[in-house]
Parts: structure tokens; C-alpha cells; sequence
């Protein structure tokens, strides 16, 4: 399977918070990185700028939702605090955007380890914002020119 996934960071150590994610991509499958990194204002206005670019992860991860858990735990292990709302400064973010024309909606019980993160999990694909967001669509034309 190929996904299309958002990396960003705008706590501590940006660059190697991205490092860190890729890293993690890497260990799930074969990366392409994006060769463009661009920095944007946290939307929010809670935190310091986001470094953000985009990577194709090949995969055999046997669906989009056992991608999406592997990526939640990368930024759990990568000090990503979820505790202190939706759209807080974070370490690293990873945003599923896209996995092989995939199309819908899924909601399916949190495993047990991942629990901290509420009963359910939610995963609607293409991500739903990607698209007007310059800060991931520039990063995917990049990479995909490449």
C-alpha cells in the first residue's frame, strides 16, 4: 500500500522531530521524502512556527486504519501530548492524507495501547483539509515531480 503522509513539528527541536518521524515512517516500509520543508505560522496562534513536509511511505501494512495506529504511536514515542487539545503546539504531527485513492470514513475501537487516546479512533481519508493546505499540497507536488 502507498500513503501519502504530512509530517510537522513546532516544539523543541523541529528538525529532528522530523528526522524522528521519518525515521519511524522507515521503519514501517520505504520512504520518499519530500525535498521541500516549509515553515508556516501555527494556525492555532497557540505556538511557534511548524516546519512541515510530505512523504510517500510504501508499505505492507494491511490497511489504512493499521497505518493510522502505527503513526499515532511514532508521536506518542516522539513526546506528542495529546492532553492538551485537538490543535496544540505538538513535538510531531503525522497526518494520514491519502493511501491508494482510498475513499470513506472509519471509526473503530482504540487498541489497548492507545487507549489514552479516547475509545475510538476516526480516520477519514483523503484527509479532509489537505487540500487547501499549501503546507502539504506543495510538499506533495514536489515530491510528486520528482
Amino acid at each position: 500500500m502507498q500513503a501519502v503522509i504530512a509530517l510537522g513539528s513546532n516544539l523543541g527541536d523541529r528538525h529532528a522531530n522530523i528526522a524522528a518521524g521519518l525515521s519511524g515512517l522507515g521503519d514501517l516500509g520505504v520512504v520518499k521524502v519530500s525535498s521541500l520543508v516549509m515553515e508556516t505560522p501555527d494556525e492555532s496562534g497557540q505556538g511557534p512556527d511548524y516546519l512541515n513536509t510530505v512523504a510517500l511511505l510504501t508499505t505492507e501494512l494491511e490497511s489504512p486504519q493499521h497505518l493510522l495506529e502505527a503513526l499515532l504511536r511514532i508521536e506518542l514515542s516522539s513526546g506528542r501530548d495529546r492532553s492538551t487539545g485537538k490543535n496544540a503546539p505538538r513535538t510531531l504531527d503525522l497526518d494520514l492524507i491519502a493511501v491508494d485513492g482510498a475513499q470513506g470514513v472509519w471509526t473503530w475501537k482504540t487498541p489497548d495501547d492507545l487507549k489514552m487516546l479516547g475509545d475510538e479512533l476516526h480516520l477519514e481519508l483523503p484527509h479532509p483539509k489537505a487540500f487547501s493546505r499549501p503546507f502539504v499540497m506543495e510538499p506533495w507536488r514536489v515530491i510528486k515531480g520528482s
